[in-house]
């Protein structure tokens, strides 16, 4: 048992913020009327496809210090695509009830980012739900009779609308894959492109020999 938890904790910990799977828009109940967007960023009890099982309670410290109505500097918000520099909304709503954690609130409206959401909702392309997170080891535990890693605590840190692909194929694409894509989402074109001026000056000095401007370094 402990060394499951060992090994879970391991490839985890690869990463500086965990994020989930995205729910399908069916099981989170998601509804975006006009700029009102709610649903349930968590399901209780459901089985991720990485086998992590989250249970009622999980997220209730996190509300606590950084919900509704806290006077936490960093509260919980809504994202779009888990870009910190693109928050949608803080939530007016944010609770855990018997389903799942449920949330509600309002686009914040004059943004060029968050007018792109509503149409893109719109049109039916934003229509699932992520959240980012931080594990709390000593609240999780393996279920051998389940085949699970249970959380019964975690550091709930946003929730994100976000866009995932119909095709099913695409869906199994692996840990690894999901959260480098969530990484380079936090950058614009702009700052991946300056990113890889700098890594190429920095190749050209260090390889003086080399063509000037040439890298084998590739982002994507």
């Amino acid at each position: 048992m402990n060394n499951k938890i060992e090994n879970f904790k391991a490839e985890r910990d690869q990463y500086k913020n965990i994020v989930s799977r995205p729910i399908d828009a069916i099981r989170a109940k998601l509804e975006i009327n006009e700029r009102t967007a709610k649903g349930y960023a968590i399901v209780w009890g459901s089985k991720n496809d990485y086998g992590e099982i989250v249970l009622k309670g999980a997220t209730q410290n996190s509300l606590n210090m950084r919900g509704v109505n806290t006077a936490s500097g960093n509260p919980i918000l809504v994202l779009n695509q888990h870009r910190q520099s693109e928050p949608l909304f803080r939530p007016t709503v944010l609770q855990e009830d018997d389903y799942g954690l449920y949330f509600e609130g309002e686009i914040v409206s004059g943004v060029s980012y968050a007018n792109d959401v509503v149409n893109l909702k719109n049109a039916g392309v934003l229509r699932q739900l992520s959240y980012g997170f931080n594990y709390i080891w000593d609240k999780t535990e393996y279920d051998a009779t389940l085949d699970a890693y249970i959380l019964k605590e975690i550091n709930l840190g946003e929730i994100s609308l976000v866009t995932f692909s119909s095709d099913p194929n695409a869906q199994l694409r692996s840990f690894n894959e999901f959260q480098e894509t969530s990484f380079l989402n936090t950058f614009s074109q702009e700052q991946i492109e300056e990113l890889q001026n700098i890594l190429r000056l920095r190749t050209a000095k260090q390889n003086p020999d080399k063509e000037e401007g040439k890298s084998n370094v590739t982002l994507f």
